[in-house]
């Protein structure tokens, strides 16, 4: 008996104390010399491009009174230059084409709100319906140049949603065991390992993950997915929103969120389903309750199909309209 409890307690060392003694290891063979990222809950050690110090010191010395936020629906629809014309302010586009909201965090608040600009007043962020809750997961180096060293609140957004409650758990592995540093030189060893590898590879691929044992979507999954994501209280927490507005608090920045408009039928403005117009009644709610300013473009007669190239996007023409309307619209967010 007492030979096995010791068999036992030997076992529950090794399980705890050997992937330790792997940090070692790491530290000695490829990849270490990867930069651990700033999303280290869910990223694994890569190399990354560095944060655009210069756009920044280029910010700060313009000083800019309003910011411009968003992928190319703000791009699109704002002239920075003609709309500090027309508004005598000084405003700046921070714009990225297919960019995600954790991209538009991260300029505003790294290249805005926490870039030593004292004469910051505003940001206006330019969303599509439901993009500001449910658009939480980013790509590897999306966001690199919008990114500092560390970014804690993202780190731990990202990584809930990924994760759920495990989260936590996961994020101490991590970093006691660093297990993701350890696939750096383990995976290819394995993938290439002599004898039955290739066979057990083979095995994984065809019988343990084959495509029919896998189980099989209902559509029912589907649409519950598709209710909840115009859920807007449901998917609020689990936004970047509620941080974004209070990191503007922090710097007495006022917010305003412009919904864009789809593009419209020949008929009229684009349709939208009771569960959308729900879901937009409940976000300038809250924005309200949050001191943020709020504009819903949809259906606005300013903005016909004929000032529309592709998708979304307005023409020339249509962008230097679009300034001249949100500068007469919006006089009074810029006093």
């Amino acid at each position: 008996m007492r030979g096995q409890v010791l068999s036992l307690a030997v076992v529950l060392a090794a399980t705890c104390f050997v992937p330790v003694g792997l940090r070692g290891v790491n530290a000695a063979l490829p990849g270490a010399g990867l930069r651990d990222s700033y999303l280290p809950s869910v990223e694994s050690p890569r190399p990354r491009e560095p944060f655009d110090q210069e756009a920044a010191d280029n910010i700060r010395a313009v000083q800019p009174e309003f910011v411009v936020i968003g992928d190319s629906m703000a791009g699109i629809r704002i002239d920075p230059l003609q709309l500090s014309r027309l508004t005598q302010r000084r405003v700046i586009g921070l714009y990225q084409q297919g960019s995600p909201v954790a991209y538009w965090y991260l300029a505003f608040k790294n290249l805005a709100a926490e870039n030593q600009l004292t004469s910051l007043r505003g940001a206006i962020f330019f969303f599509r319906d439901d993009q500001l809750t449910t658009q939480v997961q980013v790509a590897p180096g999306s966001i690199d140049r919008v990114a500092r060293e560390q970014e804690p609140e993202l780190d731990h957004l990202l990584a809930a949603d990924r994760m759920g409650p495990l989260a936590a758990v996961h994020r101490v592995a991590r970093q006691v065991y660093q297990f993701d540093r350890t696939r750096v030189w383990l995976e290819p060893w394995l993938t290439h390992a002599p004898a039955s590898s290739p066979q057990q590879l083979e095995r994984i691929n065809t019988q343990v993950f084959a495509l029919d044992r896998l189980r099989k979507f209902e559509a029912a999954d589907l649409a519950a997915a598709q209710d909840d994501a115009l859920d807007f209280r449901a998917n609020l927490d689990g936004s970047l929103l509620p941080e974004i507005v209070r990191l503007a608090k922090a710097h007495n920045v006022h917010l305003a969120f412009i919904r864009a408009q789809r593009r419209p039928t020949a008929d009229g403005p684009p349709p939208q389903s009771p569960r959308l117009q729900k879901y937009v009644r409940d976000l300038a709610a809250y924005l309200a309750s949050e001191g943020a300013y709020f504009h819903d473009d949809w259906g606005d007669i300013e903005e016909p199909l004929s000032l529309y190239a592709d998708g979304d996007h307005l023409t020339g023409e249509g962008r230097i309209r679009y300034t001249e309307n949100f500068a007469a619209r919006h006089a009074g967010y810029f006093q």
